[in-house]
């Protein structure tokens, strides 16, 4: 079944239900950013919780450049027939 480019949202979608890697790291980020949630929804942080929150963001975006990486070859692998 060919990808469709119509909806930007439903490469996501059938990454987490197909790639095991994506949708590991999908949970992951999720779980950064409810913490992260959480820290910031605190007036004042101490400093460990100001580093915790540097953290956070660092590993989100590592996350989401992987995530990135691996939709790139997902489409890459359905456009072009080059697959992993």
């Amino acid at each position: 079944m060919p990808f469709s480019h119509d909806s930007q949202h439903s490469l996501p979608e059938r990454l987490i239900q197909e790639h095991d890697e994506y949708r590991r790291l999908a949970e992951r980020h999720r779980s950064f950013e409810e913490r992260l949630e959480r820290l910031n929804s605190r007036h004042i942080l101490n400093d460990e919780e100001k580093v915790e929150a540097i953290t956070l963001k660092k590993h989100k975006l590592a996350l989401k450049d992987r995530m990135a990486e691996i939709a790139r070859g997902f489409n890459a692998g359905r456009v072009g027939g080059a697959g992993r």
